[in-house]
């Protein structure tokens, strides 16, 4: 890299972009354009931080989201450098306006999920290793639901004990969650507008009947409420499958979800309340499932990012039933094991809650 990095490297404080964004910028052009070779030396953070007087943090996030996009790299003890690259100058400008589209958060992010997570893989296919032959949890599964607990009480105020969390693969959890439902009653399964074509297909082909409820204007609570009691009244229904996030909002309150979680207790009904989408740490509220007894909550780590390494939970006030445990361990696989491991050292590390904040300043910055 050219010695007076410091030259060109200059923030403007009257720019509507964010440092962070001027700073991917800037590297970003330096590096596409060929005024930065491969191979050559980048400043550290610290210096950067100094002479630009801004957070380090801000510059370390800069050089994660670059590494993970494959235009540096870090040796240990030595540095980090520019990494190898083919764009010309003009492709270079070019490619730079496209990256400035919405979809460039969701790939980040994907990409520093996906380089974290393999990292942590590795560490904990070594510790299983090392673990198996002994009567250690070699899968970390006990130290990820105390986590999960924790994080669930902590920020969506979610008390919830560790013996009441399953943790998986997608697939492993909805394949068991299903076989529990159609093993435990006969009854018919109410599916929200929202519920995937592909999921209800799979719940049918396990034997499930189910009936999706048509799209409806207005108060999304009581609009429901009023499909959920029409069909109640006429058929033998006993679970509604539905998202209870996109129901309330803070100027609801705490008596919305009351009133609804009261006509689900009138008729019996088992909710499953899939926040699979959405992040831990994006709730204002507490979710319904945490005042209504008979529900389930799914959820994931990391929302709707990265399905190589979203690991999904599920939540129960009450036990977990004895036919979901059953099909749960017919399920599980050595693959979700190591994942799991591999999320539970990630947690445990505090790597997991950089990873949000980073999700979170992405999605702030093209809100």
């Amino acid at each position: 890299m050219l010695r007076p990095w410091h030259h060109s490297l200059v923030l403007d404080k009257n720019s509507t972009s964010s440092i962070h964004q001027q700073l991917i910028g800037h590297f970003r052009r330096m590096i596409e354009g060929g005024s930065w070779l491969a191979g050559s030396a980048l400043p550290s953070s610290r210096d950067i931080a100094q002479r630009l007087r801004i957070n380090r943090k801000t510059v370390s996030r800069v050089y994660e989201e670059l590494s993970a996009q494959g235009l540096i790299y870090t040796q240990p003890k030595r540095g980090t450098f520019v990494a190898e690259t083919r764009v010309t100058t003009s492709v270079a400008q070019n490619a730079y306006m496209h990256h400035q589209e919405p979809l460039l958060p969701a790939l980040s992010i994907q990409h520093l999920i996906q380089k974290t997570s393999l990292h942590y893989t590795r560490r904990a296919a070594l510790h299983m290793h090392k673990l198996q032959p002994y009567d250690y949890d070699a899968t970390g599964l006990f130290s990820l639901r105390h986590m999960l607990a924790n994080l669930l009480a902590h920020e969506r105020r979610f008390l919830v004990s560790p013996e009441h969390i399953a943790c998986g693969s997608w697939l492993t959890l909805q394949n068991a969650l299903i076989d529990s439902l159609r093993l435990a009653d006969e009854g018919l399964l109410l599916a929200d507008h929202s519920v995937s074509q592909p999921l209800i297909r799979s719940m049918k082909k396990q034997g499930m009947t189910v009936i999706q409820l048509p799209a409806t204007n207005g108060n999304q609570a009581q609009a429901l409420a009023e499909q959920v009691e029409k069909y109640c009244i006429n058929y033998p229904v006993s679970a509604l499958w539905c998202d209870t996030s996109v129901l309330f909002s803070r100027e609801d309150g705490e008596s919305a979800q009351i009133t609804f979680g009261q006509k689900l207790s009138d008729y019996g009904l088992l909710l499953i309340d899939d926040q699979r989408h959405r992040l831990p740490f994006s709730d204002t509220i507490p979710p319904l499932s945490s005042r209504y007894a008979r529900s389930f909550m799914l959820g994931s780590l990391y929302g709707s990012f990265c399905d190589a390494f979203n690991l999904c939970y599920l939540t129960s006030n009450e036990s977990l039933s004895a036919e979901f445990l059953a099909a749960l361990n017919v399920q599980q696989q050595h693959a979700s094991l190591l994942n799991m491991l591999a999320q539970s050292e990630l947690i445990k590390r505090g790597e997991y809650k950089k990873l949000m904040t980073t999700i979170h300043h992405f999605l702030q910055e093209n809100s």
